[in-house]
């Protein structure tokens, strides 16, 4: 077992640690046993002693809320609280048993004896007598104000406890109650000192276990101090010692010196494996410094040739250096020149100038440096680098300046002066400059000049061979800025002259997919504007086509052209459609735009036709009405001459015939002069005979011929004014108005009625009211009743005749006179039509304040 611990040095530390460890555990939990011991009995004490004050105390208050019942019902005859009084009797028992089952002590029984014997006088005595004080005094027995000693002394109950000797009685001072209360209040006050004396014994015992606890810490301290001054300490010193020969030995192979370590190689243990290692390595480093001696002369002889070597190469790599600094200058001067390039080809403001004088500046080596600028004017504009405006100035207005003189020559100068001001160089001070002018490749004229100054020496052939370079370039990327911009004038005229025509455009570029469109698109189609502008440049046409589709109301047919604009079927002819339900008419057709035999792009034009399907709708309502009209008076009289010409008639029916044949011819006629009145109206060649004219007769004689060929009509003339209605009219245009509306108040009125013209002055206007109680007009017609062949299209109005005439006539009469007319009406009920005219009085102040043109 011992040879086992001395082959390992640590199993020997770690029997030492182990029993250590095992000491101080067993310490510490012998300890901490008898310590929690003595803990758990002082709280165990200190429990009982705080229950005990609690109880004592909560029963205590409960006994002075008793008394106050008792002493309440005595005053007041509260019932209840004689009754709480009473009922606590068995708690306060059983809270004096539990007292005497408590005390340990002399002093604590004769303090439950107390308790018990002031229970028993209290619910023996004092209740009882207070009870039947109280009833007394209810029943009307006793009527005293005050509480008398003798009164209840000479109580039943009192008097037969005062014979039993239970209670004194005094006649001063009545039955002695007094005496038991201070008595149990002695006593209680005694057995909280009690209470108070045993919780600080408690508490000096737990002051004693935490001294005895300090004791015991300080004591494994000290034990464990002992432990390692005994045993752990010499155990190291020793390890230490062992280990401090093997530094030592280390420190002295280092040096050189022998090493002897054959005492410790014969132990066991690490140390010993250690020591004969350290022999080894001994005797190993002895060999190796033997042959690395050997090496040495060796590594000597060719060091001296590695320094030869070394000297040759590092004139090779200066001489790269130089070639390398070099290779950098010629990169970065490439580089300048490729930025030079690609800024003059980027650029399209004289804005970027100033960054590409600047970049001219260092590939030259030069100084300072300008551009100016020649414009179709012949003024100059210089963008400079290291220049402020005075010397800009001065450059352009010297006449014996490098630039002017360039200017004049047309070709390119070079200047070299000495500058006089003073300086802190020790050797003259020169200025080299030159001035490039920059040509125009068509036409040879100048359109800019470089201007640079240089320093140190004049510029070489490499840097001239730059600038010229430059000049070619400069001019090229001038001429496209100048391309540039007429292309972006001729641009925005073609967008204004696109804007200006009223057909809608839309141009799809094919390569982009990119789609322009000119101001009338938004104008057709209002609902593009609530998207903002940069959305719709961004769009497709795809994107495009499915906004415009969704106010389409034929979107199948415009899906299925536009679907035909990218294929091989392309649409040559237009399609027509509607949009937000038929609120517009649009004619769309598609072109092909053609670049050098490619199709570059596809036009759209939109074209509003909505006035001409209008014209086109009227037409064909004009020809079916006139067709229709006429057929029926031309059948008539087709008819009834047949008749005449091949029967031989009674002359009573030919005289008939006749008549309806001129009937039907006087109709005819009728409704030719309606017609040629709209188309002289329209083209403005209508003339009016104006006169002056009291209307008032001429409409009073038109109601009594209506009336008299009308049995279902009440005809009736409103006209209070006794001034009279004059009007400056043609008098048979007016009667034209007036039979126009009054034969159409009499046709729209087939179940008859009443019919009423009313007249009227207000101020410089004569107003004419024709109202009748017929079918009326539906509101959604109103807007188009004035409309040349509009009729309106209902069950009622279906049946009645006519051809859509007379309301134009009548409105491009009134409007011949200044006047307006409008008409006023609910369906089925009635209509009214308002004609205002210019009394006679202002229509000539008109006429002559009027210049005639």
């Amino acid at each position: 077992m011992k040879r086992w611990f001395k082959q390992k040095l640590g199993r020997d530390i770690m029997v030492v640690l182990y029993s250590f460890l095992v000491l101080a555990l067993v310490g510490s939990v012998l300890t901490y046993v008898y310590i929690e011991n003595r803990l758990e009995a002082n709280e165990t004490k200190l429990r009982q002693v705080d229950e005990r004050v609690d109880r004592l105390t909560t029963m205590w208050d409960e006994w002075q809320a008793d008394q106050y019942d008792t002493r309440g019902y005595l005053l007041f005859g509260d019932i209840a609280s004689l009754e709480r009084a009473s009922a606590n009797e068995a708690k306060f028992q059983q809270e004096i048993n539990w007292f005497k089952s408590q005390v340990q002590t002399r002093q604590g029984e004769l303090f439950a004896e107390d308790l018990q014997q002031f229970h028993d006088f209290y619910y023996d005595v004092i209740i009882p007598v207070t009870y039947e004080y109280a009833q007394a005094q209810l029943d009307g027995e006793i009527t005293e104000t005050f509480i008398d000693a003798e009164t209840i002394a000479e109580l039943p109950t009192a008097q037969r406890l005062i014979d039993q000797g239970l209670v004194q009685f005094n006649p001063e001072r009545g039955i002695d109650i007094l005496g038991p209360i201070d008595e149990v209040e002695s006593s209680l006050e005694n057995y909280r000192q009690l209470m108070a004396s045993e919780k600080e014994n408690v508490y000096a015992e737990w002051r004693q276990n935490n001294n005895i606890l300090q004791f015991l810490w300080i004591m494994s301290i000290a034990s464990f101090a002992a432990l390692i001054l005994l045993f752990v300490q010499p155990f190291l010193r020793r390890q230490t010692r062992l280990i401090s020969k093997l530094s030592i030995a280390s420190n002295r192979l280092l040096k050189g010196e022998i090493v002897d370590l054959s005492d410790q190689m014969k132990r066991e243990d690490e140390i010993g494996t250690m020591s004969r290692s350290f022999h080894k390595m001994a005797e190993t480093l002895r060999d190796n410094e033997r042959h690395l001696i050997e090496k040495n002369h060796e590594l000597q002889a060719q060091q001296e040739e590695l320094i030869a070597q070394q000297e040759e190469l590092q004139a090779q790599q200066q001489e790269l250096e130089e070639i390398l600094e070099q290779t950098q200058q010629n990169e970065q001067h490439l580089a300048y020149r490729n930025e030079l390039t690609e800024t003059l080809a980027s650029r399209d403001s004289l804005t970027a100038y100033p960054e590409i004088i600047e970049k001219l500046v260092t590939i030259t080596d030069s100084e300072v440096g300008a551009l100016v600028f020649v414009d179709e004017s012949g003024t100059y504009r210089v963008t400079s680098h290291g220049l402020n405006d005075t010397l800009s100035r001065q450059l352009l207005d010297s006449e014996n300046s490098v630039l002017t003189r360039a200017m004049t020559l047309k070709t390119t100068v070079h200047s070299s002066k000495q500058v006089a001001s003073d300086h802190p160089l020790p050797y003259p001070y020169y200025m080299f400059e030159t001035a490039v002018p920059v040509h125009d490749p068509t036409d040879d004229s100048i359109i800019a000049f470089i201007y640079l100054v240089r320093y140190k020496d004049r510029f070489t052939q490499t840097q001239m061979g730059d600038i010229m370079s430059f000049a070619r370039q400069l001019s090229l990327s001038l001429l496209r800025m100048r391309l540039f911009e007429e292309m972006k004038r001729e641009k925005g005229k073609t967008e204004r002259i696109l804007d200006s025509i009223r057909e809608a455009v839309v141009y799809i570029e094919h390569a982009t997919d990119d789609v322009f469109v000119n101001r009338p698109l938004y104008e057709m189609f209002p609902e593009l504007s609530d998207v903002s502008m940069t959305d719709l440049e961004e769009e497709s046409w795809e994107e495009w086509r499915n906004q415009l589709v969704e106010t389409v109301d034929q979107a199948e047919d415009f899906m299925k052209y536009t679907n035909r604009l990218f294929t091989d079927d392309f649409p040559h002819e237009s399609v027509s459609f509607s949009i937000r339900k038929g609120e517009m008419n649009l004619q769309m057709y598609a072109e092909r735009i053609i670049v050098g035999g490619l199709s570059k792009g596809t036009l759209l034009v939109f074209r509003d036709i909505t006035s001409e399907t209008e014209a086109e709708r009227l037409k064909s309502e004009f020809i079916s009405t006139i067709s229709h009209e006429l057929r029926t008076p031309l059948s008539s009289i087709y008819g009834f001459t047949e008749l005449m010409v091949k029967k031989q008639l009674p002359n009573e029916k030919q005289a008939k015939y006749l008549e309806t044949i001129h009937a039907e011819t006087e109709r005819l006629t009728h409704l030719v002069n309606d017609f040629l009145d709209v188309q002289r109206m329209e083209s403005g060649s209508q003339m009016y005979d104006r006169e002056q004219l009291d209307i008032e007769p001429v409409v009073r004689d038109m109601l009594t011929f209506y009336e008299a060929s009308s049995l279902k009509h009440e005809f009736e003339l409103i006209a209070d004014d006794a001034r009279p209605y004059e009007l400056f009219v043609d008098c048979q245009k007016f009667k034209q108005l007036m039979s126009n509306l009054l034969s159409n108040a009499v046709k729209y009125s087939p179940r008859g009625g009443k019919i009423t013209v009313e007249l009227a002055h207000h101020e410089h206007i004569v107003s004419i009211k024709v109202k009748d109680e017929g079918i009326g007009i539906p509101s959604d017609a109103l807007d188009r009743l004035f409309d040349k062949f509009y009729r309106v299209d209902n069950s009622d109005s279906r049946e009645i005749g006519g051809t859509g005439l007379g309301l134009p006539i009548c409105q491009e009469i009134v409007r011949g006179h200044n006047g307006q007319i409008h008409v006023e009406s609910i369906q089925h009920e009635g209509s009214t039509f308002i004609v205002e005219i210019p009394s006679y009085e202002y229509a000539v102040q008109e006429a002559e304040t009027t210049p005639v043109s």
